[in-house]
C-alpha cells in the first residue's frame, strides 16, 4: 500500500528537493506582485534529520500564491538570506476543498542558535518569528515537552475545547527545545464537513507554539481521514514535512531523530495496533483499518534503528513516542493492545527502550518500570522494580500516557480493585474491536504506578529535563515533571499549571563502553 499522491508544484524553482538558504542574490524572479494576496498562516517548525543543523519552516496559504519564500537571518541582523519554498497541495476526497502548504527545508545551520526568519510572498506582508538549533549531537543538557490529543482549541469544532488553546501556550510558558505531539491532532475526521477547515484552525492554533520551536507528531487514529488516500493521510502528510525514514512508501510516517545524547523515534501506531477506532468511509460505511500495512517494515526500521544507537558511544537515552499503548487501567479504555504487545514490546525490551510516550486515553497514568512478560498472562509487562522515583531504566521502561492535551472528551476515571488485593483492573484489547476494548478481557495491572482520578484537572503537559552528567561512563538523568492545566475559564482564560507528579530516571553514560 503505497502513500497517498501528492500533487507538488515548485514556484520559481528549477528542481523539486532540498534547497539550502542561500545569498539572495542568486534568487532572480520576474513576476509581477499579486495585490490583496492572502496572507501567510499555520506556521510551524520540524527537526530535519540532523537537528543541530537542519530547520523545516511550513506554512500555509488559503489560495495559489505567487513567489512563497523565506528571509533568514541573526537577531539584530538583516534577514540577508532568502530561499524559495515548494509549494504542495491536496483536495480533500470528501469535500474537495483544496489546501495550499509551503516548505522551506533549511541546512548547514549552526548549532544552538538563534535564527529570525520570515515568511512571504508577493501582495502579502511577512510574518516574522524565531527558533533555536538543536545543541550540537553530544552530552548536554535540554529541555522537551509532550502530551498527545490536542484538538483545534475552540469548542466550535468536535472533540475540541478550548483547553486546546491553554495547552500550546503552557508549551511556550515551559520555553522546551522542542514539543512531541504523541498523536491525534485535530480530531479533523470528526469533523467530515469541514475536515479541511479543521485543520486550519488546529494548525493556527499550534503555530503560537510551532512557530517558536518545533513540534514533532506522531500519526494518532484521528488522522486516518475518510477521501484521505490510501492510508487516509494526505492532510497529515501533506502539512507535516518530517525527518526521512528512507522508505520509498512510507517517509514521515515514523522517524527518529537525535538531540543530545538523547536518540528519539516517533512511531505510528496505526500499524501496529490491532484496534479499529479510525474514520468511517462514507462511501462504503466500512472503517479506514490501516492495521498491518507496512507489512513489517516499520518494525525493521525501527530494530536497525535502536540496534544502531545501543551499539555506540554517543547515545544515552531512547525515548519512543506513539499514540496508542500497550497498557491502561483507565474505566473508558481503549485497552491494553495486544498488537503492540505481540509485536512493539520486545524490540522495546531487547534495545532497553527508556520511556515510551503515549496518548490515546485522555488522562495520565504512569507504569513502573518493565521488562519482560508474566508467565501465563496476556503477555502482561513485567514490573522489574516498584520504587516510584530514581528509576534505573537500565533494566526496564516507563510508560506513560499523555493524552490530555486538550481535546474535550475525558478518560480519568478507573477500574477498581474488586478483589481487594490493592492492584486495579485493567481491559485488553486481544482482537480487532471498535473503540472500545473486549470487557471480558481482563488483567490486574501490576504495572499500573501512579494515576490521576482528579476530575478537576483533566488537562495537562509533561516536561522533561536532560541532565548529561559530569563525568564520562557517570551517572546521567531524566527529570520528568507532570503538570494539571486547569480547566480555563471566562475569570482565568490562562490558568498557571499545577504540578502532579515528579520523578527522576537514570542509567549509565556509554561513553566509557
Amino acid at each position: 500500500m503505497s502513500q497517498p499522491a501528492r500533487r507538488t508544484v515548485l514556484k520559481a524553482s528549477a528542481a523539486a528537493g532540498v534547497l539550502a538558504a542561500g545569498p539572495a542574490s542568486t534568487l532572480l524572479w520576474t513576476q509581477p506582485a499579486v495585490a490583496d494576496a492572502p496572507g501567510a498562516e499555520q506556521i510551524h517548525l520540524a527537526y530535519g534529520e540532523e537537528p543541530s543543523r537542519e530547520m523545516t519552516v511550513s506554512w500555509a496559504t488559503a489560495a495559489s500564491v505567487r513567489r512563497p519564500r523565506l528571509r533568514l537571518g541573526r537577531p539584530g541582523g538583516d534577514l540577508g538570506r532568502t530561499v524559495r519554498a515548494e509549494t504542495t497541495t491536496y483536495v480533500d476526497g470528501l469535500n474537495k476543498v483544496e489546501t495550499y502548504t509551503h516548505r522551506v527545508r533549511l541546512r548547514g545551520l549552526r548549532p544552538d542558535t538563534e535564527y529570525v526568519y520570515e515568511v512571504l510572498h508577493d501582495g502579502a506582508a511577512p510574518r516574522r518569528s524565531t527558533f533555536r538549533t538543536a545543541p550540537a549531537p553530544g552530552r548536554v543538557p535540554f529541555r522537551f515537552t509532550s502530551f498527545g490529543d490536542l484538538g483545534a482549541g475552540d469548542p466550535k469544532w468536535k472533540k475540541s475545547a478550548v483547553n486546546g488553546a491553554v495547552a500550546v501556550r503552557q508549551v511556550e510558558r515551559f520555553n522546551p527545545l522542542f514539543h512531541l505531539l504523541n498523536g491525534d491532532l485535530a480530531y479533523a475526521n470528526n469533523n467530515a464537513d469541514t475536515q479541511p477547515q479543521c485543520w486550519d484552525a488546529f494548525m493556527n492554533n499550534m503555530s503560537v507554539s510551532a512557530a517558536n520551536r518545533p513540534w514533532m507528531p506522531a500519526p494518532g487514529n484521528h488522522e486516518v481521514e475518510a477521501g484521505g488516500g490510501d492510508l487516509g493521510y494526505a492532510s497529515y502528510a501533506t502539512r507535516f514535512d518530517l525527518p526521512d525514514n528512507h522508505t520509498r512508501d512510507y517517509c514521515g510516517n515514523w522517524y527518529s531523530f537525535q538531540v543530545g545524547s538523547v536518540l528519539f523515534a516517533v512511531l505510528d501506531g496505526n500499524d501496529l495496533a490491532v484496534e479499529d477506532d479510525a474514520s468511517i468511509d462514507p462511501a462504503t460505511g466500512q472503517s479506514v483499518y490501516i492495521s498491518g500495512y507496512s507489512e513489517g517494515a516499520q518494525l525493521q526500521w525501527l530494530e536497525r534503528t535502536l540496534a544502531r544507537a545501543r551499539a555506540g558511544r554517543h547515545v544515552d537515552w531512547i525515548v519512543v513516542s506513539l499514540h496508542q499503548f500497550a497498557m491502561s487501567s483507565s474505566a473508558a479504555s481503549h485497552g491494553g493492545d495486544m498488537g503492540l504487545r505481540e509485536q512493539l514490546l520486545p524490540v522495546l525490551d531487547r534495545h532497553a527502550v527508556d520511556l515510551v510516550l503515549c496518548g490515546h486515553d485522555h488522562d495520565y497514568e504512569r507504569t513502573h518500570p518493565v521488562r519482560g512478560t508474566d508467565p501465563g498472562s496476556l503477555l502482561r509487562p513485567a514490573v522489574v522494580d516498584d520504587r516510584l522515583d530514581d528509576i534505573d531504566t537500565s533494566k526496564g521502561t516507563v510508560h506513560l500516557i499523555l493524552g490530555g492535551g486538550g481535546t474535550a472528551s475525558h478518560d480519568d476515571t478507573y477500574l477498581t480493585d474488586p478483589d481487594g488485593d490493592g492492584v486495579p483492573d485493567a481491559f485488553v484489547r486481544t482482537q480487532r474491536l471498535t473503540y472500545k476494548a473486549d470487557p471480558d478481557a481482563k488483567e490486574k495491572a501490576t504495572w499500573s504506578a501512579v494515576r490521576d482520578p482528579d476530575q478537576t484537572y483533566p488537562y495537562g503537559v509533561a516536561v522533561f529535563d536532560v541532565d548529561p552528567g559530569p563525568l564520562i561512563g557517570g551517572r546521567t538523568t531524566i527529570t520528568v515533571s507532570y503538570y494539571h492545566t486547569p480547566t480555563a475559564t471566562k475569570t482565568n482564560p490562562d490558568p498557571a499549571p499545577v504540578l502532579f507528579d515528579r520523578f527522576r530516571i537514570h542509567r549509565r553514560r556509554r561513553d566509557a563502553h
